[in-house]
Parts: C-alpha cells; structure tokens; sequence
C-alpha cells in the first residue's frame, strides 16, 4: 500500500535539500500547548510537524495568533497554482470538462531521455514531463524504460476529463530515485512502502528497486518482473491539483486508488477498471498480487461524517477506507446520475472555485440527502456484487 504521504520526510539528495518551516508554539482552543513545524496546509486543516510525524489540525481549532500566522504563511508561500490563473510552475489553466471519458491511454514506450547533469553534485535526467534525481549514474536505455510508467500516468491524468491542471504544466516534476532500499529509508521513506509522495515538498521518492531496476555487477538492468503496480498511485498524488484536497482523503486517495487498479502494461492503461478495481477492493487483486481485501459486504459509518473527516481520522483505518474511496470514487465517475460523472465534475470545479464544508457537496448531493446519495452509492453497487452498508 502507497499512501498520499501527510508524513514529510526530511532529507537531502544530490544537493537537493527539503526545506520546512522552522519550529514555533502552538495553542489550541483549551489552551494546551506544543511546538511543532507547520510544513502545510490541507483543506481546512493545518498540518503540524513533531519529530518524525505528521498531523492535522484544523485551523479553527488554534488560537488566533496562530490562525494569523497560517494566513501569513500562506500568502508567503503562495504558488502561482494558488493564485487566479494558475501558472507553469504548479498548475496551468486547463478546461477539458466535457472531453470523453478515455477508454485507453497510452504513450510511446521509448521517450527521449536527457542527460541533465552527470558530475560531482549528482546524476540528473529528464523526460518530457520528469526530472529523475538519483543516487547513482544510470544509463539513458535504462531510465527510458521506466520512465515510461511516469509518462503514461502523466497522460492518464491530462486525459481524464477533470481538468487536471497540474499535469499539464511544462515544469517537470521531481522523483528522488535511490540505488538501494536501505538508503530510501535512511532519507525518509517508510520502511514498509514502495515508494512515496512527498505533498510539502512536490516530490516522490523511490527506490530503484521498486521499478524493477536490479544492479547486475558493476551496472544495472531492468527485471521485467518486477511489479510497478503501487506507483501510479503516488504519481497520481504529485499530479493532482491542490483544490482537489480539499475534499479529504475519500477523494484524493479514491483518485489515486483508481487510477492506480487501472490495469497497465508497455505505456497503456486499460480504463476499463471495474473489475480490477473491485478485486483490488474486496479481495486481493488479480491473481492474489495485493489487495484491500475488505469483502463483499462492508459496513461503514455514515456518509457525511465518512466524507467530511480529516486525513488523520482517514488514515486510521487505511484498508477500509481507502478501498471505500476507491468504490465511491468510481461510483461518481461511472454510476452516478446519467452516468456522464456530471456530479462529481460539477463538485471539483466547485472546489477550484474555493467552496469549502458543506457547501462543497451541493453539486455532489444535487437536491438528495445524505441518506439518499448514500442509498444510490449502496444500489450502484449492489448490483456489480458489493455492498456498503451506510449508517443511517
């Protein structure tokens, strides 16, 4: 499992280095007290660092000198995505709403491969969307072949009909490659993961492992066998836009999840998920290679206090709810209304426009109660053999 990381890792790669803001006190209504970095903000919460973990906090529940402080940290730290406009260094201004649902994405298996820097300070390469930091000299053939992955998920996301700013801005995104496992963890990658995004920083992080790059004497070769299957879902974090968090985790993390069940192979996606996407839910993925596993039948609390709570709380229950998200975010892009994802595009473009609490889902609930879109989620599904029992 690769989540949307709300755990900055510090660390410094070929003169690469991570800044965060510098510690200061913190107050929250009951007067309690703690020092911490602010390294972010998503949604409607603050995200505090202490030590070597994250949390959310919602801005609301801090004292005003603090609500202050976010609010100049903000404009501080504005990028051009946070303003009208957008620009080329987060987001650009992309309007393909009503493109069609793409039925197969694909991209050329032999993208041009730049040497950008090969010395003392670092080896660097680029394609046309991707600037690969790594450890160790590569050779361009090699890097071209996993470089394909990153592409085709960049055209993934530019061709899905939400106006995905983020991936079509002509800055290339920054992936931290590391030779060894043992030296992603040493940098701050989770000792359980394949890799990780990074959302402070914009960047991910990856072993070479992890895209089947295996050393072979004093060079390295690409094993074919190896899976890349967890990847696209954080590729798919750095791509999307940061509106778009503030619908919380069930969405981020249920754009991620279904972008990332998308069957792949040599630069094509399938976007024919139903069926990888429910076994990767409720069972253990094709052919027993990793899934959620949470059944056929799963019960879960109601929908609005599910949809609305923050990233902590999502994160508490990883399997169900990211599996949950997964569902649900396939429901509004392919079940929902007539089908056409009119909702849930109708609810994005409101998150770009700055809708925020219960405002946001107006075009979501489009004139149903919370009961009544949580009964056409459970029928949606129902019918293709899972269901959700929402608590009323």
């Amino acid at each position: 499992m690769i989540a949307r990381s709300l755990q900055i890792f510090a660390a410094c790669l070929i003169g690469f280095v991570l800044q965060t803001s510098q510690a200061r006190e913190w107050t929250n209504a009951q007067g309690k007290k703690i020092v911490a970095d602010l390294i972010g903000v998503e949604g409607d919460d603050a995200v505090l660092k202490m030590g070597d973990k994250n949390f959310n906090v919602a801005v609301t529940s801090l004292s005003e000198d603090d609500q202050a402080f976010i609010a100049k940290w903000q404009k501080e730290n504005a990028t051009p995505a946070d303003k009208p406009g957008g620009g080329d260094e987060s987001e650009v201004a992309v309007d393909n709403w009503d493109a069609d649902w793409p039925k197969i994405v694909s991209t050329s298996v032999s993208p041009e491969i730049e040497v950008i820097r090969e010395d003392a300070e670092g080896y660097v390469y680029g394609s046309e969307h991707y600037e690969f930091h790594c450890d160790v000299k590569l050779n361009t053939s090699l890097v071209k072949k996993f470089a394909v992955l990153f592409e085709a998920t960049n055209q993934f996301m530019r061709e899905l009909p939400l106006s995905m700013g983020k991936a079509h801005r002509k800055k290339r995104h920054k992936i931290l490659l590391f030779e060894t496992k043992e030296s992603y963890v040493r940098a701050g990658g989770p000792p359980s993961s394949a890799g990780v995004y990074m959302g402070g920083e914009d960047v991910i992080m990856v072993p070479l492992t992890s895209l089947g790059v295996k050393k072979v004497g004093s060079g390295y070769m690409v094993d074919h066998g190896e899976s890349n299957k967890t990847l696209p879902h954080e590729i798919t974090h750095q791509l999307t836009d940061r509106p778009y968090y503030g619908a919380r985790g069930w969405f981020t993390e249920g754009l991620a999840e279904y972008v990332g069940t998308t069957p792949y192979r040599s630069g094509k996606f399938q976007v024919d998920s139903l069926t990888s996407l429910k076994e990767y839910v409720t069972a253990y993925g094709k052919d027993g290679n990793g899934g959620r596993a949470i059944g056929e039948e799963i019960n879960m609390p109601g929908l609005k206090d599910w949809m609305t709570q923050s990233y902590n709380s999502f994160l508490s229950n990883p399997q169900v709810n990211y599996g949950v998200g997964a569902l649900v975010t396939y429901y509004f892009f392919h079940m929902d209304g007539e089908k056409d994802a009119a909702r849930a595009k109708a609810f994005l473009k409101g998150l770009k426009e700055g809708k925020k609490g219960d405002d946001q889902f107006t075009a979501l609930l489009d004139g149903r109660t919370w009961d009544e879109m949580a009964a056409d989620i459970t029928k949606g599904w129902r019918s293709r053999g899972v269901k959700i029992n929402w608590r009323q």
